[in-house]
């Protein structure tokens, strides 16, 4: 059973006050029979995820004002509910743009909603796997999901809460990152990286941006950086074996970088290999 605009229960407007955002507002909401996987296509819109226990799933398309309010009967929603997929287009037509080169915009709060562009607000059952595709709007995450991608030219990302794998990509964009279980991929042209807690297998790739990573599990982090710093804090009870190579940084840590002595297994190492070409290196115990 496939569920489109008038599948679902609407309402216009409805839940504006309760999160103080606009009134001119499009909810659709569903009852998934658990996780599902849903895929949100948007140009300049913001996006806002949060995964809540139960079978929540509830879709609100939110315009900054009246002169783009027509925009919210050409979005569309489409839940299969037999598959377990959810597909929003806030434009028509729209099958998501991945990026092809960095744009440039403003740098603001992913809390300021505006612009010629629905912004997309979405409620989905807990573990659920998520895909983002945007140009030039800003994603938030919050609460555990699955297996999660998110596609940006200029806007930053930001998930605070566990999930399975994150996969993102961004030209100009920060990102910010909670725990990670299983593997972790991030590619950033000239945005700053915050990894709050690496995943078994790392990868972090950056031009011009900052990386800062905290390496809380065994596995291994590899971190490529062109013009921007590196620091790896890395949490007390895991030896650490480290490759480490700038050209015109200098690299310092305060830990000792041969894990052979002090490692009880391979469990409980973490292997680090950072290399930069002008940027510092530096790795820490974590306090």
């Amino acid at each position: 059973m496939v569920n489109e605009f008038n599948g679902g229960t609407s309402s216009r407007g409805e839940n504006a006050s309760s999160r103080g955002r606009s009134e001119f507002e499009r909810t659709e909401t569903f009852s998934p029979a658990g996780p599902i996987r849903a895929k949100i296509f948007t140009r300049s819109g913001d996006v806002a995820v949060r995964s809540v226990p139960g079978n929540k799933l509830e879709v609100t398309f939110s315009a900054s004002s009246s002169k783009f309010a027509h925009l919210l009967d050409e979005a569309t929603i489409v839940f299969d509910e037999r598959r377990g997929e959810l597909e929003i287009h806030t434009q028509r037509g729209d099958r998501g743009t991945r990026p092809h080169g960095p744009t440039m915009k403003n740098k603001r709060s992913w809390f300021d909603f505006g612009g010629a562009d629905l912004d997309v607000y979405v409620v989905v059952p807990s573990d659920s796997a998520l895909d983002v595709a945007t140009v030039s709007g800003d994603t938030a995450i919050i609460g555990p999901l699955g297996d999660v991608s998110v596609s940006s030219v200029s806007g930053d990302v930001v998930t605070l809460d566990p999930c399975d794998t994150l996969e993102v990509r961004t030209a100009s964009g920060d990102v910010r990152t909670g725990h990670v279980r299983a593997i972790l991929s991030c590619r950033s042209a000239s945005g700053d990286v915050e990894c709050l807690g690496s995943a078994a297998r790392t990868e972090i790739i950056s031009a011009s941006g900052d990386v800062i990573v905290s390496a809380e599990q065994p596995g291994k982090v590899v971190v490529k950086a062109v013009s921007g710093d590196v620091h790896v804090r890395v949490a007390r009870g895991l030896a650490v074996d480290v490759n480490g190579n700038t050209v015109s940084g200098d690299m310092g840590t305060n830990i000792d970088l041969d894990a052979a002595d002090d490692a009880k297994s391979d469990e409980e190492q973490v292997y680090i290999k950072i290399s930069t070409v002008s940027g510092d290196i530096r790795i820490d115990k974590a306090s």
